[in-house]
């Protein structure tokens, strides 16, 4: 599959999200509780409070939304997948934005009474490095930030705006430390934004600009390539050296030598039983279109396993599963996983495509149902059927709570599918993947 982030902008409160706003409100409080009030004018105090909570607080956020995107395991837990810590990271990233732009909007309010017009200067006040950098950091958000909105996202865009990204917060951490006072005096506040500032800048220096130098990878290469009904291509890699220990459902990130320097994620679609790995990928774009030039012996590189989509999270003792297109690749794994093990839950998948002929895998799903009578496999022309909703598949299930329910698919689907569980109060028993890969 290939990435995009742009599924469902919904944040739950997890764990994840109250250790992050924890830790991003620590700088502010800090600061109210260091900040002497004295007989100002209200106006004034009011306007500064603003300004240096927002200026704390979206530095610190900014600063945590580049540690998200490092694929640190940990988070991988806390958010339950790394495609909800990516959406958690862009959230915190955008999020920032409004914080770091009330600053210099609050001091001007904060300047109006005693300087007039003059106050709007800070827009433009280029008098010292230390606010040159903080006009670079906060221009250069400002357009990083509605490029990410009007690009067309892609995995290649993705990249390049999170090496911006961290150019910019470098920018506005020195702007912060040479120019903020408050830093010099405050001595919890000066050490943890100096702590969450380096974990920000090693992490965006790890992953973005060292790449593969500091991050390890396993070696594979090319053993099959097969183009498929649907625009599709199907790939195997054998390993080189060392063998990737992976859950079903979970994905990797992915760097064809021959093709292309930058690694894309996709998910894989082969039974933890074998050292070889197989993806089912969809051309959808650029590079995509490109994988079916892959030769026999080509050289890839494997990062990973990432993902939360492993269907460990689930105590019912049936599961329903709902694919869509190319979403049904985690289901693949699973399905090849389980065809091994003794002790099977009752499952159930629908996998729904526009045309019965571009069905993936019909050949291993059909044995597997065969072999085993607790698993049923239903293929579903939307054409001639249409997407049908969670009530009417849930229908034949007799008891509702005993059920988990998966789904891997295009935007759209999940979309409706998620809203559909939220109507029905089936939230919590329902497990999804975040990215349409």
């Amino acid at each position: 599959m290939v990435d995009s982030m742009d599924v469902d902008k919904n944040v739950r409160l997890t764990k994840g999200y109250v250790l992050s706003l924890l830790l991003i409100g620590v700088p502010s409080i800090a600061w109210i509780f260091g900040f002497e009030f004295g007989d100002r004018d209200p106006i004034e105090i009011s306007a500064t409070i603003i300004a240096k909570t927002a200026a704390f607080g979206g530095m610190a956020m900014f600063a945590w939304s580049l540690i998200l995107s490092g694929r640190y395991k940990l988070f991988d837990t806390l958010f339950h997948g790394l495609d909800k810590v990516y959406i958690a990271h862009r959230f915190f990233g955008t999020a920032s934005l409004a914080l770091l732009l009330s600053h210099p909007i609050a001091l001007t309010i904060a300047r109006l009474p005693d300087r007039g017009f003059d106050a709007f200067g800070i827009w433009t006040a280029f008098g010292s490095t230390a606010l040159v950098l903080g006009m670079v950091s906060l221009y250069g958000l400002i357009l990083v930030v509605v490029w990410s909105i009007i690009a067309k996202v892609k995995h290649e865009t993705f990249i390049a705006i999170h090496t911006w990204l961290g150019l910019f917060f470098i920018a506005g951490a020195l702007h912060a430390f040479m120019a903020g006072s408050v830093l010099a005096t405050n001595e919890l506040l000066r050490w943890y934004m100096i702590a969450l500032s380096s974990l920000a800048t090693l992490t965006f220096i790890h992953y973005s600009l060292l790449k593969d130098v500091l991050h390890g990878y396993y070696k594979y290469k090319v053993t099959s390539v097969k183009k498929i009904p649907g625009n599709m291509v199907d790939i195997q890699l054998m390993p080189k050296y060392r063998i990737l220990k992976f859950q079903p459902g979970q994905f990797v990130y992915l760097r064809f030598d021959t093709i292309d320097e930058t690694y894309h994620p996709f998910t894989i679609s082969s039974g933890t039983r074998t050292s070889e790995l197989r993806f089912i990928i969809k051309e959808l774009g650029d590079y995509t279109s490109q994988l079916t030039r892959l030769k026999h012996g080509d050289k890839a590189r494997v990062k990973g396993p990432y993902g939360g989509f492993t269907f460990r999270d689930s105590p019912h003792d049936k599961q329903l599963w709902i694919a869509g297109g190319i979403g049904i690749t985690p289901f693949l794994s699973k399905a090849n996983s389980l065809q091994h093990s003794k002790m099977w839950p009752e499952i159930e998948l629908l996998y729904f495509v526009k045309k019965t002929s571009e069905a993936v895998g019909e050949l291993e799903l059909n044995h597997i149902s065969k072999n085993h009578k607790s698993f049923h496999y239903s293929v579903i022309d939307e054409k001639k059927f249409g997407m049908q909703s969670l009530h009417d598949v849930l229908e034949h299930f007799s008891v509702l709570h005993d059920v988990g329910i998966y789904i891997c698919g295009p935007p759209p689907m999940l979309r409706a599918y998620k809203q559909q569980a939220r109507d029905l109060g089936l939230e919590d028993q329902f497990f999804f993947e975040e990215f349409s890969y």
